[in-house]
């Protein structure tokens, strides 16, 4: 318990150094083309962030969970040398054709809007890459029950971020924004550097490499078309009036942080365990173990949902009330920020279910369930837009991550039920 709470604290300073950086740029900056165009510069790089490392962590982390120390260094450098070359390659392409994404991302921007998110983003692919290849040493130290340290390193790297921005933004102008995430990435890395020392020759032709490739397959086809969620969102936010594309980025963001604080604190913890409780086909343990973290993250999620609600809307005014944000736009943003609530309860429960199911070795089901339900989703948000601006959006999002929780979670109780009664093994440990 005491390691959760120093994780919470850890992660609540990175939480707040990325929230004061948007803040920052947003009450600089106001909310118009310029912030506009910083948030949509990072959704393509972001999306393939999540696709490619954020479906790694998920199946590196238990199988280096497991593994002895040649083992352990063998499957990092491996895994390492092919994100190096992956997040390369692709970030070679996005910068030489960004004059042909861009738009495609945010048709209804002007000329200008388009050419400064152009520039922005070739910016930010920079920062994709290190933080790309960089997912790997996060992975190992997890993997090693070290969850401190590599919260801590982000949490420096968001601080050096954030007075990069604060003297340079006043200089430089909007493109001070990218450098300043991109500079973070970088720093979060060389800081994860030391747990993948020694490095190995990549040797791609192990047994355990190719198998985690293939109980990767699935899950990156399937979130390479349900992460575009993002892409989704500002292609129907550009036609809407300037501004607002900003309001939904920091209310996603805002959500996101929270998200985060709570996953390294209680779930991230829970992942190394869940895996080795499959492992030894414990599932009364993992049973436990899941259903006592998923608690957890629930009675969280709507005590801070309750703070958002009162006191949220004074808190908010008191933050951007003294920059270029007007009364109406913060009211805006708080309305988004309720409008969200299926979005925020939803992803937390779907963290440690879609967790539970990885720990198992079973990447297929959530990836079948996430495209269902994203797909679903696309008619949601579109209708709630047609009908509701940007607060259709939030609900369409909220109804149909909810739909994936509760498949998930049925799918779930019903797969460790039939284990129980299959490996019927008392569980003498703690989980």
């Amino acid at each position: 318990m005491r390691r959760a709470f120093v994780l919470m604290a850890i992660t609540g300073v990175n939480i707040v150094a990325l929230f004061v950086y948007q803040w920052f740029v947003v009450v600089k900056l106001g909310a118009g083309p310029q912030s506009d165009a910083v948030f949509a510069s990072m959704v393509l790089p972001q999306v393939i962030l999540n696709v490619v490392s954020g479906s790694l962590a998920f199946v590196l982390v238990p199988m280096l969970a497991t593994a002895a120390d040649e083992r352990f260094h063998t499957e990092v450098s491996n895994f390492l040398a092919a994100l190096g070359l992956l997040f390369g390659a692709v970030g070679l392409l996005l910068f030489v054709s960004v004059d042909v994404w861009v738009p495609l991302t945010v048709p209804g921007f002007s000329a200008s809007g388009k050419e400064i998110t152009e520039s922005l983003a070739r910016v930010q692919l920079i920062g994709m890459f290190f933080t790309g290849v960089g997912a790997v040493g996060t992975a190992a130290y997890q993997a090693r029950h070290r969850f401190v340290y590599p919260a801590t390193t982000t949490a420096v790297a968001s601080i050096c971020a954030l007075v990069f921005l604060v003297f340079a933004l006043p200089r430089f102008g909007v493109v001070a924004a990218a450098w300043g995430l991109s500079l973070r990435a970088f720093l979060q890395f060389a800081l994860q550097c030391p747990i993948m020392w020694p490095l190995r020759a990549p040797n791609w032709r192990d047994a355990e490499f190719r198998q985690t490739l293939k109980s990767l397959k699935p899950l990156v086809l399937g979130t390479s078309y349900y992460k575009t969620d993002q892409l989704v969102d500002r292609l129907l936010v550009s036609m809407a009036p300037a501004g607002v594309l900003s309001l939904l980025h920091l209310s996603q963001q805002m959500y996101a942080a929270a998200n985060q604080v709570l996953v390294t604190a209680v779930a991230a913890p829970a992942v190394p365990v869940l895996a080795a409780h499959a492992s030894k086909r414990d599932w009364l343990a993992f049973e436990r173990k899941m259903m006592r973290t998923l608690g957890i993250l629930m009675a969280l999620g709507v005590a801070v949902y309750a703070l958002i609600a009162f006191p949220g809307y004074y808190v908010l005014g008191f933050v951007f009330g003294h920059g270029k944000l007007t009364q109406h736009e913060i009211q805006l943003l708080w309305l988004i920020l309720l409008a969200y609530i299926g979005f925020w309860m939803t992803g937390l429960s779907g963290q440690i279910l879609s967790t539970s199911f990885f720990a198992m070795s079973d990447t297929k089901t959530p990836t079948k369930i996430g495209v269902i339900g994203f797909t679903i989703g696309i008619g949601l948000k579109i209708g709630g837009f047609m009908l509701m601006g940007v607060w259709g959006i939030a609900a369409g999002t909220g109804v149909y991550m909810l739909f994936n929780s509760i498949a998930m979670y049925w799918i779930l109780r019903k797969r460790l039920k039939s284990n129980c009664a299959a490996f019927p093994i008392p569980s003498g440990a703690a989980p």
